[in-house]
């Protein structure tokens, strides 16, 4: 039943996110993220927040999570990167975000993560031809202030790079403007921390972050889990392959552009788990909310998508509230 409200092209469904996130995400009103002397500008600004308005980490959460769903369901329908319009991803990022983070966890990869969504969205639009200049400096610089909110996601401008190798012919300054407006973004923020007395910042070393908490459950989980995700991931993968190869041109670039982005957010996790011994979980929600959405398109079987909705449901109440 929720599989099949979701999987219709009505905005209306959307008004459901009102009852699932505050479901899902409601111990985080009692929250506040551990405190980080060392991290990145913009995310100690709202660090600054949490610490003096107790409830605001909460609203926080509610607010970005509510947006991030959204912003992936419209970045997906328009860049058509499935056969019909639907609102899958809104209903399944919240789900999968819930299961895998603890509450109180979710950080500078969290609140950074819809400056990365725009910054794609923006990459992805100069698919419709026409100068693509402007829309690649927005996304360089999106992706520069996300950057200022969780130094990896500097990595992500070879999705860019990668983006534009695929959806336009080589033109050199189209490497270089996305750059510019990503040093651009940085620069000012020196400058800003310069103004106001702050000379040592070093972002490199904001990337080395401990676990904020640790949580009992997670061997019982993580079987739990690989049991349900794993076979709904090669499904997936299998439904992906099959609307890409009957996509036309268009819609095989930005379907080519979403592995770049998917396979980029995969590197950053290796890296960061090797080097942290864990990962921000929205780095993993987001593109799989997504993915996710090709193993529900199908009408045959739909008890199946529904039972599998209903089990992820269920791990994630376990997960923020067992």
């Amino acid at each position: 039943m929720i599989v099949r409200l979701f999987r219709t092209n009505q905005p209306g469904v959307l008004l459901a996110l009102l009852l699932l996130v505050p479901l899902l995400f409601l111990q985080h009103l009692t929250m506040v993220p551990p405190h980080q002397e060392s991290s990145m500008p913009l995310y100690k600004a709202l660090q600054a927040l949490f610490t003096g308005t107790p409830w605001a980490y909460g609203a926080a959460v509610f607010l970005m999570v509510c947006a991030l769903a959204i912003q992936l369901t419209v970045a997906m329908n328009q860049a058509e990167l499935t056969d019909r319009r639907n609102h899958l991803p809104a209903l399944l990022f919240p789900l999968l975000l819930a299961t895998w983070a603890i509450p109180g966890a979710l950080g500078p990869a969290f609140f950074g993560m819809p400056l990365v969504l725009w910054a794609i969205g923006r990459t992805w639009s100069i698919a419709g031809g026409g100068n693509a200049s402007g829309a690649l400096f927005d996304a360089g610089m999106l992706l520069g202030l996300a950057a200022l909110f969780y130094m990896p996601f500097a990595f992500l401008l070879v999705v860019i790079w990668a983006s534009v190798s695929v959806i336009r012919p080589f033109q050199w300054r189209d490497y270089l403007i996305p750059l510019m407006g990503f040093l651009i973004a940085f620069y000012l923020a020196w400058g800003v921390l310069q103004l106001i007395g702050i000379t040592d910042w070093r972002p490199l070393r904001t990337i080395a972050r401990p676990a904020p908490f640790s949580d009992p459950k997670r061997i019982v989980l993580d079987g739990l889990q690989l049991a349900v995700l794993v076979p709904l991931f090669v499904v997936s993968l299998i439904r992906f392959a099959a609307h890409y190869q009957r996509g036309v041109v268009r819609q095989q670039n930005l379907r080519s552009s979403f592995l770049a982005l998917a396979t980029s957010l995969g590197i950053i996790i290796g890296a960061v788990l090797l080097l942290n011994g864990w990962f921000p979980p929205v780095l993993l929600a987001a593109p799989m909310a997504i993915l996710f959405t090709f193993a529900f398109l199908g009408v045959r079987k739909a008890w199946l998508g529904e039972c599998a909705v209903i089990v992820v449901f269920s791990l994630a109440l376990w997960q923020q509230y067992g």
